[in-house]
């Protein structure tokens, strides 16, 4: 009894708080509205209260983009303390506190204006939605291809876009690249262009990127690895390339120690620094087929350190055993890397690695059975996986899967064990993202790392 009235004392004490934080920056936006009407219509100066910029500056992290951009014309102060690195870093660190998920079309390049961004917040508030945008029923095929790009993946806010341009024979002749922030609508010049025979119709052949960072140096980098093989050929080739922003140079580096699954569902993650990728060990092939797998040893992370590009392995849980039916995948959630898979066509298990490649941090994180997601899952076999895991909360009572089989989008209570199902109205969640005042400009992209 004591317990749960300390309980109720603290609620209502973040409540109240949260409540003061709304009000202060209300009257801030109140004062700045009036303060511009005033300034239309009057040539004389105001002489506004003192506020030391540290205050203001913590007042305005709290504020979306969208309004703190707005801000910016309020004054020269205001527009210099706004663009300041110290600054968006500070407001970098408390939207990732607000975390978003990103929709795409189903085409395999789309406009950007096609690319959507929800917060989870209100996902979880109102369950019972439709994630739906007015670009419903979306025609990829209606726009030229010379306007339709490709989400490489989302870092710091910024989403890293991939254009690329096919001769006669929908083969891809060039390849390059450019930053955008949804946020700010800001969009970077391209970079990184270079010729690449690939048919993205193969079997035999796969072109794979992501983009991430090196936080030892603060430059942001893209990995690029092909595998192929000639038809008949039994063996495949990989080879690894990286591309840093600083010098827009392609380098060969050593190629992976063992080649990741080629899937789409493989892309890579990123987690502090490093990129990882699930693998097969002593397996012929990279395509994913459980018939062919005959034990869990042959399971393997593989990470490329992206400040020294050397690669390291590791093994999966000690608890994971059963050769899934369905391809298993890496996330991250709570910023931490995970693995799940689905065990015997009748639950979906989540492990998590508490600290970055330390074999016993392993932690399973759920375990949950089909029934109680309100799933059917079937009976053949797929290189799809069933589920995605897109968010995990702090308290890791809500879990938000994406449904691969349904195209839905699932809210999982595992404290009430209460399902929600959203339809995503002809669209994928494929990341998770936040919003942030970080420059798209080439010669002035920061490192803004989250401790």
């Amino acid at each position: 009894m004591k317990y749960s009235k300390f309980l109720k004392k603290r609620m209502m004490k973040i409540k109240k708080e949260k409540k003061k934080k709304k009000k202060l920056l209300k009257l801030i936006l109140d004062d700045v509205k009036e303060a511009k009407k005033i300034m239309k219509y009057s040539n004389t100066p105001l002489s506004p209260a003192f506020i030391s910029d540290e205050l203001l500056a913590e007042i305005l992290s709290f504020l979306d983009v969208k309004n703190i951009v707005q801000l910016k014309c309020v004054s020269k102060s205001w527009n210099t303390l706004i663009s300041d690195p110290t600054f968006v870093e500070k407001h970098l660190k408390k939207s990732s506190q607000k975390p978003r998920l990103l929709l795409t079309p189903r085409c395999w390049t789309y406009p950007i204006a096609s690319v959507k961004s929800f917060p989870v917040r209100h996902l979880v508030k109102n369950p019972s939605s439709t994630v739906c945008f007015p670009l419903r029923g979306y025609n990829c095929s209606k726009y030229p291809i010379s306007s339709r790009y490709k989400v490489v993946n989302s870092y710091n806010g910024l989403l890293c876009l991939l254009f690329i341009s096919l001769n006669m024979n929908y083969n891809i002749e060039t390849c390059s690249f450019c930053l955008w922030n949804p946020a700010t609508r800001t969009k970077s010049v391209e970079f990184g262009t270079f010729k690449e025979a690939y048919n993205p119709r193969s079997l035999f052949d796969s072109l794979e990127f992501i983009f991430g960072c090196d936080i030892l140096n603060g430059i942001y980098k893209v990995i690029a690895f092909q595998a192929e093989r000639d038809n008949g050929d039994a063996l495949w080739r990989c080879q690894v390339r990286v591309l840093s922003l600083g010098d827009n140079c392609w380098r060969n580096i050593n190629s992976f120690p063992v080649i990741p699954l080629i899937s789409p569902y493989n892309n890579g993650v990123h987690l502090s620094g490093t990129v990882s990728w699930l693998a097969l060990q002593k397996h012929l092939s990279p395509l994913y087929n459980y018939m062919y797998i005959n034990h869990v040893e042959k399971f393997v992370i593989v990470s490329l350190d992206l400040s020294t590009e050397e690669y390291t392995q590791f093994l999966l849980p000690s608890g994971f055993f059963g050769v899934p039916c369905f391809q298993p995948t890496l996330q991250v959630l709570m910023d931490c890397l995970c693995f799940s898979y689905d065990l015997w066509k009748t639950e979906f298990v989540i492990w998590q690695m508490k600290e970055f490649g330390i074999q016993d941090s392993w932690t399973q994180l759920c375990r949950i059975k089909y029934f109680n997601l309100e799933m059917r899952v079937s009976f053949f076999e797929s290189s799809t996986p069933v589920l995605l895991p897109l968010y995990l909360s702090k308290n890791e009572n809500t879990l938000i899967l994406a449904d691969c089989v349904d195209d839905q989008t699932i809210i999982y209570n595992q404290r009430k064990n209460r399902v929600e199902r959203i339809k995503n109205s002809n669209k994928v969640c494929r990341f998770s993202h936040i919003d942030s005042l970080v420059s798209t400009h080439l010669k002035y992209v920061f490192l803004y790392y989250l401790q």
